[in-house]
């Protein structure tokens, strides 16, 4: 092949690893929330937020697919129960146990809609559906790590704790937005500090506000 042929080749290559670097730089793909009560967004800062109301994670549609996931923690901040809604299917994380349409599950568990395994000291749910999968550590005592990941670009439907689409930098409507008021609880009012690694997180002040269903 002569330099004249191989110069366009070599300019689109570039022009793809630019992309990608554009994209890796501006877009992750996954978000990550700990038992501390750390939660790390697709897109933007990390913020603390340390509730024991449920929240949605993230929730959006896909090719018509529907895709809803709730979180709930307990007084030591680890998750107590995760709620995992894909095409209808509802599968819950509580005390250690995985239960699918309310019926307890082992692993590998395999459905024409998702799987689920062992993925080294994690288990892991795998959508067939959907560009997604759903990772997590139990620990006695409820889950002190989850992550969502997505194979795609975030759709502009996307609500939750785990960001909107193109929407950074505004957490306490994150907060606010994501809450589910389906019981008494209480969430303490976040203040932004500086992390010392450069990681934004929030803290709590001193003083809560109740969200009480009507």
């Amino acid at each position: 092949m002569t330099l004249q042929r191989w110069t366009p080749a070599f300019c689109l290559l570039l022009a793809s690893v630019k992309v990608v670097w554009l994209r890796l730089l501006l877009y992750s793909d996954t978000c990550r929330t700990f038992g501390s009560g750390v939660l790390e967004p697709f897109i933007g800062s990390g913020f603390y937020v340390r509730s024991d109301c449920p929240f949605t994670l993230t929730r959006f549609t896909h090719n018509r697919v529907e895709c809803d996931i709730t979180i709930q923690r307990g007084n030591s901040g680890l998750l107590v129960q995760v709620e995992i809604i894909v095409n209808k299917v509802s599968t819950v994380l509580q005390n250690g146990i995985i239960l699918v349409e309310k019926k307890s599950v082992s692993l590998p568990y395999d459905h024409t809609y998702q799987h689920i395994f062992q993925y080294g000291i994690y288990t892991r749910l795998r959508s067939s559906l959907l560009p997604l999968s759903v990772t997590w550590h139990s620990v006695p005592g409820g889950i002190d790590t989850l992550w969502v990941r997505l194979e795609q670009e975030l759709s502009t439907d996307m609500t939750g704790l785990c960001g909107k689409h193109n929407v950074t930098g505004n957490e306490q409507q994150l907060i606010t937005e994501s809450v589910i008021a389906d019981s008494t609880c209480q969430i303490q009012d976040p203040a932004f500090v500086p992390n010392p690694v450069g990681l934004h997180f929030f803290v709590f002040s001193v003083s809560t506000y109740k969200v009480v269903t009507e």
